[in-house]
């Protein structure tokens, strides 16, 4: 869903009942002004929370990749390679997440840049 899906002059009336009551409408020289203001304050805010929540994803995949890289370790101690070979694509999966997460969150930067 792109971003202009996210707020909507629906939603803006929602949260400026003012608008409302005075019966402002979109395409009116007030009405886009004042959507437009709150269409950005919207959209900075939901960014945000948007890299704060791929920030902690990637903290609690990598938690898991290094529980598994030093599970492997000890596998390999023992001699086990089928184990090794599985837990290996576990750490793989990690990685690529990792990987796609963090394309996300580069995104989000540089939408962020654009709204400022």
């Amino acid at each position: 869903m792109s971003l202009n899906q996210k707020y909507t002059w629906h939603d803006f009336l929602k949260q400026h009942p003012e608008h409302a009551e005075k019966d402002t409408k979109r395409t009116s020289p007030e009405g886009k002004k004042a959507f437009e203001q709150a269409y950005k304050t919207f959209v900075k805010d939901y960014l945000a929370s948007r890299s704060e929540k791929a920030q902690k994803i990637i903290d609690r995949v990598k938690e898991k990749r290094n529980a598994l890289q030093s599970k492997a370790k000890e596998i390999r101690k023992a001699g086990k390679i089928i184990k090794v070979k599985l837990v290996d694509k576990k750490i793989s999966k990690a990685d690529a997440a990792i990987g796609r997460i963090s394309k996300m969150a580069e995104k989000t930067k540089s939408l962020q840049k654009s709204f400022k």
